[in-house]
C-alpha cells in the first residue's frame, strides 16, 4: 500500500541549505588513546556480532543500578565539551542533543520503582522541567552519579502504564526497565527548519544502537519497540503543545531465547 502522507511528510523535510559536514576542531591518535577505557569484559568484536533483539522477556531478571547507571552514562553526550572530545559515538554527532529519556524502571535493584526521566543535556533541564507537568516530583535516586541528570517523578508500579503506552506489547513490562525517547520538537524544528525531522530519528536510531551493545554487555538484552501510542506518553507527562514528541521507544530485560533462531557463521554459505 502507497502512504501519500509519507511522501508529502519527505518532500517537507528536504534540506535544500548547504549543511558544514566537517567537523569542528582537531583530534590526534595520542589524544584517542588517552580516552581509551579499560572497563573489564568481553571484547567489543564479540558484543557487536552478538548483539540481538529480544522477542520476548522473562519478567523476573533485575539489574543492578550500577548497571543501569552505566547504561545511563553512555548514552550521554556530554554537550558541555567541544565535539570532539565527547564520548564515542556523540563525537561525530555534529548537533547538540535533543531527545531525553522517559525511563519506566520496573525491575532495577536499589531503585524505586516508577517513572524516571534523564535529561542528555544539563544546559537543557529547565527547559524539561519547564515543559512537563509542574506537580511532578524532581528527585536525583540514590547512589546516582553526580555527573548524570536523573530524576525521579513519580513512585509506583509502572509495568501496566508502560505496557499500554506501548501498544500493549508485555516487553515494555516484562523488562527491567523500558523507555520512550522525548524530543525537542517545535522549537528545534523553528529553529532549524523542517530537515531537521529526519535527524531527529537518526538521534534516535544512534540511542537505540548504544543501549542495544549496552545490554549485551551487561548480559542482558535490549529491542526497540516500534508501535507505541504518542498522546498518551504525553498526558502522562503533561507535555504541552507540541513543545516535546516522543519518537520511539525502547525496552531491556533478561531475555526469553526463541528455540526456533539458528545461528550460523558469517557467510558460511561460501564455505560449504
Amino acid at each position: 500500500m502507497h502512504w501519500d502522507a509519507i511522501d508529502q511528510v519527505a518532500d517537507a523535510s528536504w534540506k535544500l541549505s548547504n549543511e558544514p559536514q566537517a567537523l569542528s576542531g582537531s583530534r590526534s591518535l595520542a589524544n584517542d588513546a588517552s580516552r581509551v577505557t579499560h572497563d573489564a569484559g568481553p571484547p567489543a568484536g564479540q558484543i557487536i556480532r552478538q548483539r540481538r533483539s529480544a522477542v520476548s522477556f522473562d519478567g523476573r531478571t533485575a539489574i543492578s543500578s550500577a548497571v543501569f547507571f552505566r547504561m545511563l552514562q553512555r548514552v550521554m553526550p556530554r554537550a558541555e565539551r567541544p565535539q570532539l572530545e565527547r564520548p564515542m559515538p556523540w563525537d561525530l554527532w555534529p548537533h547538540a542533543p535533543a531527545i531525553h529519556l522517559m525511563i519506566f524502571v520496573h525491575r532495577v535493584e536499589g531503585l524505586t520503582p516508577g517513572l524516571y526521566v534523564l535529561v542528555r543535556d544539563r544546559a537543557k533541564l529547565s527547559l524539561v522541567q519547564q515543559s512537563l507537568n509542574p506537580e511532578l516530583v524532581w528527585t536525583q535516586p540514590p547512589g546516582c552519579p553526580e555527573d548524570l541528570p536523573l530524576y525521579w517523578l513519580l513512585e509506583g508500579d509502572a509495568k501496566r502504564a508502560a505496557a499500554q503506552v506501548s501498544c500493549h506489547q508485555e516487553i515494555a513490562a516484562d523488562s527491567a526497565f523500558s523507555l520512550g525517547m522525548l524530543a525537542e520538537f517545535e522549537g528545534r524544528l523553528r529553529q532549524a527548519g523542517a530537515w531537521f525531522y529526519p535527524r531527529l530519528f537518526w538521534e534516535a536510531g544512534l540511542l537505540g544502537q548504544v543501549l542495544y551493545l549496552e545490554a549485551e554487555a551487561a548480559g542482558v538484552r535490549g529491542t526497540g519497540i516500534g508501535c507505541f501510542f504518542d498522546d498518551p506518553v504525553h498526558e502522562m507527562l503533561g507535555v504541552q503543545g507540541l513543545s516535546f514528541q516522543s519518537l520511539y521507544h525502547f525496552t531491556i530485560g533478561g531475555p526469553v531465547e526463541d528455540r526456533r533462531m539458528m545461528t550460523l557463521p558469517p557467510y558460511h554459505h561460501l564455505h560449504r
